[in-house]
């Protein structure tokens, strides 16, 4: 029934030649760890990530205020009609 294998058993056929010649790389978690926690504290990191929490802050009252005056412009409008 089936002349020619489908795309996915080519790639998986593949994958499993690639994974035979190519062996993954398993570095040492110690290092990777140390590399991890100097990135993490490096000055750069810190002042990005305080800049983001500024950035957060920022928009997150904003969006507080947009909502809180819409809120008192429906009043508004509600005691005007009434």
């Amino acid at each position: 029934m089936k002349d020619h294998p489908s795309a996915s058993d080519e790639l998986l056929a593949l994958e499993r030649i690639l994974k035979s010649r190519f062996h993954p790389i398993k570095p040492d978690q110690r290092f990777v760890g140390n590399l991890r926690s100097r990135l993490e504290n490096s000055p750069r990191y810190s002042k990005q990530r305080k800049t983001a929490y500024i950035f957060v802050t920022t928009a997150g009252g904003l969006l507080f205020g947009l909502i809180i005056f819409l809120i008192g412009k429906e009043l508004i409008q509600g005691s005007r009609e009434a």
